[in-house]
C-alpha cells in the first residue's frame, strides 16, 4: 500500500515514514462499472481516492434527470466533505467503469488531517481547485450557445487530465458522450454534433474515447472567453 500511495499527488512531499504508518489503515475495494459508492442524503464513515478507474459526481433535479459535477478519475477523491462538515453526503457517486477505490475510515482520516500538515495542505488545495473549476461549470451552464457549452467542456477536461504534445493535447480517456453531454447541460445528440463541427474545422481529431485537441493555443483562445 506504501508504494501506492507514493504515486498519489495527494501525498507528495509526505515523508517514506509517515507513509509507512498510515499504510495499513487504507484498503482497497473493487466495485463493477454502475455501482453506487455514496448515496445524496445517506451517511459517509471513509474517505475515498480512485486508484483505478473512473466515478461520476451527480444529483438527480426534481425531473428525475441526472446532473453530473463532476467526473473523477485516477488519483482524485472524495467523500471529504460530509467528514469535515459532519452532514449528509450531498451527491451520489457511481464508478463509470469498473474501479478500484482506496478508502480510509472517517476517525482515521482526521487524524491525518491533524498530524500530517503536508497531506492536509495538499487536501485543501485540491479543493480549492475543485471549487474553482465548479465556479467555472456554472458560469459555463449559463452560456446560450451549446457548441461553447461542450467546447468549454473539453478544455476543461484537457486541463485537468491531458497531456501535451508539442502544440497538441491529448485526452486518452475521454468520457462518454452522455457525461458530456450532462456536464454541458445538452443532450447527446448535440454533442456529437459539436464533435463533427469541431473535427470539420480541425480543432480536433477523435478515435473512440481518444481525443487531440490539435493546435491548443488555438482552441484555448476560442474557448476560454
Amino acid at each position: 500500500m506504501k508504494n501506492i500511495l507514493e504515486e498519489i499527488p495527494l501525498f507528495d512531499g509526505v515523508k517514506q515514514s509517515v507513509l509507512d504508518t498510515i499504510s495499513n489503515d487504507f484498503n482497497i475495494k473493487k466495485y463493477k462499472r454502475n455501482r453506487p459508492i455514496l448515496v445524496e442524503g445517506g451517511r459517509n464513515d471513509h474517505f475515498y481516492i480512485v486508484k483505478k478507474g473512473e466515478v461520476r459526481v451527480y444529483r438527480t433535479d426534481k425531473n428525475g434527470e441526472k446532473v453530473i459535477f463532476a467526473i473523477l478519475g485516477e488519483g482524485e477523491f472524495f467523500g471529504e466533505m460530509s467528514i469535515l462538515d459532519d452532514c449528509p453526503v450531498s451527491a451520489n457517486v457511481v464508478t463509470s467503469q469498473p474501479s478500484e477505490i482506496i478508502c480510509i475510515s472517517r476517525r482515521r482520516f482526521k487524524s491525518m488531517l491533524k498530524n500530517i500538515p503536508k497531506f492536509s495542505s495538499r487536501l485543501f488545495a485540491h479543493m480549492s481547485l475543485r471549487i474553482r473549476h465548479c465556479d467555472e461549470s456554472i458560469e459555463n451552464l449559463n452560456k446560450p450557445n451549446t457548441y461553447e457549452r461542450v467546447g468549454t467542456v473539453l478544455l476543461n477536461l484537457a486541463e485537468k487530465s491531458g497531456y501535451r504534445k508539442k502544440t497538441s493535447v491529448i485526452i486518452d480517456k475521454l468520457p462518454f458522450q452522455h457525461n458530456i453531454a450532462s456536464l454541458a447541460g445538452t443532450s447527446r445528440e448535440t454533442v456529437s454534433r459539436t464533435f463533427s463541427q469541431l473535427e470539420e474545422r480541425k480543432y480536433i481529431t477523435k478515435t473512440g474515447r481518444y481525443l487531440v485537441i490539435n493546435d491548443y493555443p488555438r482552441f484555448y483562445k476560442e474557448f476560454s472567453k
